[in-house]
């Protein structure tokens, strides 16, 4: 999977059921990478959703008067995705 992969959805939440989706970037949710600075295989994804930019798992945005409380972005498990082929 890279960043610009069309995805479905196949997890359990019911928002998220048949969707399609954009992966937007790729990273990894592991703490010891982070914090010893060295690189670690990205496990998780942020999605953007078309239609779900303020509902389910949508991350916040900073504190910024008259912005949108979320980004649009939905944080996923890469397995809770699947490569959508044409």
């Amino acid at each position: 999977m890279k960043e610009g992969d069309l995805v479905k959805y196949v997890g359990y939440a019911s928002t998220y059921q048949d969707r399609i989706g954009v992966v937007c970037r790729l990273y990894s949710t592991e703490y010891g990478a982070f914090k010893n600075k060295r690189p670690a295989p990205p496990d998780s994804a942020l999605v953007y959703f078309a239609g779900l930019e303020n509902a389910g798992r949508a991350t916040p945005t900073g504190h910024i008067p008259g912005a949108p409380r979320k980004s649009g972005l939905h944080p996923m498990a890469l397995d809770e995705l699947e490569i959508v082929t044409l």
